[in-house]
Parts: C-alpha cells; sequence; structure tokens
C-alpha cells in the first residue's frame, strides 16, 4: 500500500506541467506569468523548503508544535488509549544562502512536557543541514531537485530519567542522525491568481549506538545499563499548496515513515513494580496528515496554521497537534 501511495505521488508531480514562463523568483520556486503574477507560498507545516535560499539570502521559519500523544498503536493496527502526554514545542528554522546552490540550515528548539501533574522544560536535539539544488525549479516542465544532508546533534536529554516523572524530562533520542533527502518542487500556474505547488521528498534516517542508563527515552528502569542500536527510518512525503487568491493558500501534507526495530544489549533493569524492565521495540509505521491555510502579506512574509495528526500507525504514538508557522525572508 506504501509503495503503491508513493509510487503515484511521484508520478502525479512528474507529469503535471505548466506553461513556458519567464523565470522571476518567487519565495519558494521560481514562477512568473506574462502579467508578472508571482504565487506567495510561506510553505506547509510539515514539508521541507522547496529550493535553497540563494546567496545575500536570509529566511526564518519559526514553528510553534502543540501535541498531545492520547495513546498507542498496536502491532495490528489497533489503537489503545493512554493517559495523555501534553508537548509544547517552539522551533526556529533559520536558513543561509551560501551561494546559488547552495544553503545552510540551522533548527534550534526546547520542549516543555507534561503529564501526570509533572512538567519539566529542556533544550531539544539540534538538526544541521546544507541543502543541494542539483535542478532548478524554474528551467523547464521537470520540478526542481534538491539534495539535502543533515546531521542531528543529540544535546537533548534522554537518560538518567526522573523514575516518578514519566518521562517528562525527555527531550532528545542521544543519537547521531544523519540524514540524506532528495526534494522534488514545482509550481505551476493554473489561472490569474491560481497556483499550485508539489512537494515530493523522500529521506533516510542512520542513527548511531546510544548509551543508555537508568530511566530513558526508550524506556528503561532501575539498574538500566547497556547500549542500544536504534532503528534507521525512511520518511515519504507528498504535499502541496493551492493559492484561492493573492493571500490565502490552502495547504496539506501526507506523511509516512516506517522505523527499523531497535537492538539492546545490557542490563534492562526492573520497572517501580519490580518487573523486567522493556528497552527498544519492534519496527513501527505511522501514515500522518497535516491541513492548512497559509496568509500571505507579500511574498516574503507569511503565516500558516493547522493541524498535524496521525491517521494510521503500528507500534507507535497515537497523537494530535496544533502547529502555527512565521515565515519571513529577509
Amino acid at each position: 500500500m506504501f509503495k503503491k501511495f508513493f509510487a503515484l505521488a511521484v508520478s502525479v508531480s512528474a507529469l503535471l506541467f505548466a506553461r513556458e514562463e519567464t523565470p522571476d523568483r518567487a519565495q519558494e520556486g521560481f514562477v512568473n506569468t506574462e502579467r508578472g503574477i508571482e504565487p506567495w507560498f510561506t510553505g506547509t507545516l510539515i514539508a521541507p523548503v522547496g529550493t535553497v535560499v540563494p546567496r545575500g539570502d536570509f529566511e526564518i521559519r519559526s514553528f510553534v508544535f502543540m501535541r498531545v500523544d492520547t495513546g498507542v498503536y498496536d502491532n495490528g493496527w489497533g489503537i489503545h488509549s493512554r493517559h495523555n502526554f501534553y508537548s509544547f514545542n517552539p522551533q526556529v528554522v533559520a536558513l543561509f544562502g551560501l551561494t546559488e546552490w547552495m544553503d545552510l540550515q540551522i533548527s534550534p528548539q526546547f520542549l516543555w512536557n507534561t503529564t501526570h501533574g509533572h512538567s519539566a522544560v529542556h533544550i531539544g536535539d539540534l538538526p544541521i543541514a546544507l541543502d543541494f539544488q542539483l535542478y532548478p525549479a524554474d528551467k523547464s516542465w521537470f520540478p526542481g531537485v534538491k539534495l539535502t544532508l543533515q546531521e542531528s546533534f543529540p544535546i537533548g536529554k534522554y537518560k538518567n530519567l526522573g523514575s516518578t516523572l514519566s518521562g517528562v524530562d525527555g527531550s532528545g533520542n542521544g543519537s547521531y542522525e544523519t540524514t540524506f533527502n532528495v526534494l522534488f518542487y514545482k509550481v505551476y500556474h493554473i489561472r490569474d491568481l491560481t497556483f499550485l505547488s508539489t512537494t515530493v521528498s523522500m529521506g533516510y534516517t542512520l542513527a548511531s549506538n546510544v548509551h543508555l542508563s537508568g530511566f530513558n527515552a526508550y524506556g528503561g528502569g532501575f539498574g538500566t545499563h547497556g547500549n542500544l542500536s536504534p532503528g534507521n527510518f525512511f520518511t515519504g512525503l507528498f504535499s502541496f499548496e493551492y493559492s484561492l487568491d493573492r493571500n490565502w493558500v490552502f495547504a496539506m501534507d501526507t506523511v509516512y515513515i516506517h522505523t527499523g526495530a531497535t537492538h539492546f544489549s545490557g542490563s534492562k533493569g526492573t520497572t517501580s513494580a519490580g518487573k523486567s524492565a522493556t528497552v527498544g521495540g519492534l519496527s513501527s509505521d505511522s501514515i500522518n496528515f497535516s491541513p492548512s491555510v497559509e496568509y500571505n502579506f507579500s511574498k516574503d512574509f507569511g503565516i500558516c496554521m493547522g493541524c498535524y495528526f496521525s491517521g494510521f500507525g503500528r507500534n507507535t504514538q497515537v497523537f494530535r497537534s496544533g502547529v502555527v508557522n512565521l515565515v519571513y525572508t529577509y
């Protein structure tokens, strides 16, 4: 099912075509009609930026994710309710243009978690990335192609968590995560002030081994001590933006994530009830959706608001989030 879904998404992106235009840079893509009309897009809530930020430009994307985990999916895609776990997660994505075909991306974040009357605030893991424009989005009917190489640095707290805090003091994975992502992006002029942008993105992440002790991001308990190999994961995404007029845009992201099983070696320790602790888990899959609405004040400044929620899953969290993104390009 998943392979067919992404094959269809790639086919749609490749088969769509636009009229020949005189190129002129828009905020994300390069489209201009004979009347000089440019689309105003902020970008969707989940998809990466469609093209690199060119030399001399600086773009700031300020996200706030307000998430609640309400349960878990079992191995048979069934849902089991659990006590709500709330997370407030501001993120700042700063993009610096280095050349006409390469930019630098830095994404600091922090988390405020709360459940069962406990709460904690900690800094999250830090992703840093380089984006390379392999093929421009304005050259022909074929979508632009962008390659991203990203490293996530494990500066968030992930081990020796409080035994009575239900995980609220955790804010990281403890693993250096190296991601390779290929993105296809194109803007199509439909008519007048109506434009359509499409993004197809596929990424694979390699996660380094993690040394664990005590209660941790992967489970654990009293006396837990050992090494864990996190599962690598694949992320596939299809998104679009459709402008209703000069300012208003409807957007949608559909995301599929597959994570491999973890492998732990060492002492699992015990839970508060004296039972053997669980560390790590089975492979997992999730299909998530993020509808949103944009209001663009200009081609350089806009706001996007919507939600992000799990639709289907296996061995992963059931969640829903409210999301706000404010974008400004200098």
